[in-house]
């Protein structure tokens, strides 16, 4: 069994922590609330030199230059407004949770026939990392309970690509050609998502 070895770096203005897994790509990312910090994993096959080299790839080069701008024009925000927008939240935790109860049964009712799946059991939990998930193994679905707090469009979205994953388990290809196929505004959906 493959156990996680991580290593820290500094790069530039970046600390670089690299982390070999078991996958078969280098995968970069960084955390808004932690602008300064690159996370990567890399194969255990390479190394740590060939993971910092790697940020010198045109690619990563443009990605890494389009976040330092988008940086800039949206500045992290102090830990006293997360606080305040952490209890702003909160209050309208049971507002969201209603307002999910209302939609989230006639979606299902509209889409499970459409993709031609069943899911088991739907739950709402007050998940922060993703906007729902679904095990493949038993077709129960979460939603996360901050879904709420958009708009229909975007709560249809996390519904079809869930149930999707009834009919395909990874992101793949065949995933996202399934999306374009039912809900064409996917793409839109999960931008405005991805702004949180």
């Amino acid at each position: 069994r493959y156990s996680v070895v991580m290593k820290s770096f500094i790069w530039k203005q970046y600390t670089v922590q690299i982390t070999k897994k078991n996958v078969k790509n280098t995968n970069v990312r960084i955390k808004r609330d932690n602008p300064h910090v690159i996370l990567m994993s890399i194969p255990y096959s390479a190394t740590y030199k060939a993971g910092l080299l790697a940020l010198e790839t045109p690619h990563i080069r443009h990605w890494l230059d389009n976040y330092e701008r988008k940086l800039k024009q949206q500045p992290v925000p102090t830990d006293e407004e997360k606080f305040r927008k952490e209890l702003e939240k909160e209050k309208m935790a049971p507002a969201y949770r209603d307002r999910l109860l209302e939609l989230l049964p006639g979606m299902f009712q509209k889409w499970e026939p459409i993709l031609g799946v069943c899911s088991n059991k739907v739950t709402i939990r007050k998940t922060k990392s993703q906007w729902g998930s679904c095990n493949t193994k038993n077709g129960n679905i979460s939603i996360s309970l901050w879904l709420g707090a958009y708009p229909e469009e975007c709560i249809e979205y996390v519904v079809v690509h869930e149930l999707t994953h009834l009919l395909e388990r990874g992101h793949n290809v065949h995933f996202y050609g399934i999306l374009d196929q039912v809900y064409p505004n996917w793409k839109a959906c999960r931008e405005r998502l991805k702004k949180e």
